[in-house]
């Protein structure tokens, strides 16, 4: 039986993660919003005078996940047309990882002491989660023959994270954030096991820092103009 290998090279993966959005929106004074420091994410813009720290029970929104533009045509270039993937394909992959993200939110706020809660109430903040420019660099559909893929990362995507007040629906903050779904020294092997992996991992990574971001009282947060290391220093 054939064996076809595809090498994904990591310069144009790795470049992927570097360019910014198109459609992602400002922080800043857009909404009333004030952008503040965040060590662990891109964009972060909190409402003045609000203290997130103060709610302990979330409403977390089905997330919405969406493909980068041209990404299945893109994709099926590298491929024989036996093996090009459909838009029922790309359909799947963006219904598993939106269903993915908004699981992993709900146990990383579960972990941090938050209750879940069903209905707007005083106290509860609703976050809606969505996924952007969402790029699987070698997904795992079941083709002909054996087909392995290797790949130096699987993949890259953008959280966008809007926060508000369950009862009134005032936006209380944003978070914006690009991300690679694991940046390891070698190419290794794509599976569907192992993109979900580092996929799962990437959405922890994101939880985890939004989840920091709604904890932190009011007191400490930091604006963008303030003096301060930057995200990654010391």
């Amino acid at each position: 039986m054939k064996v076809a290998t595809l090498f994904v090279m990591a310069a144009v993966a790795l470049a992927g993660a570097a360019v910014a959005p198109a459609n992602a929106q400002p922080t800043g004074a857009a909404d009333g919003l004030v952008a503040v420091r965040s060590r662990a994410l891109d964009e972060v813009a909190v409402r003045p005078g609000v203290d997130l720290s103060t709610y302990r029970s979330v409403i977390i929104e089905p997330a919405h996940a969406a493909l980068r533009k041209d990404w299945l045509k893109d994709l099926n270039k590298t491929r024989g047309p036996v093996r090009w993937l459909t838009p029922d394909d790309a359909r799947q992959i963006t219904d598993e990882a939106a269903r993915r993200l908004s699981a992993m939110t709900a146990m990383v706020f579960q972990e941090r002491g938050y209750e879940i809660a069903t209905a707007p109430a005083d106290g509860v903040l609703r976050l809606s989660p969505a996924i952007t420019d969402l790029d699987v660099n070698a997904p795992d559909e079941p083709m002909p023959g054996i087909v392995k893929y290797f790949v130096r990362d699987a993949g890259q995507a953008t959280l966008a994270l809007e926060v508000r007040d369950a009862a009134s629906g005032a936006l209380l903050a944003r978070v914006v954030d690009r991300g690679t779904a694991s940046e390891i020294r070698q190419i290794n092997r794509a599976t569907s096991v192992t993109n979900e992996f580092w996929f799962d991992a990437l959405f922890r990574q994101w939880a985890t820092a939004c989840a920091a971001v709604v904890s932190e009282p009011a007191s400490v947060q930091r604006t963008a103009a303030a003096p301060g290391p930057p995200r990654g220093g010391p």
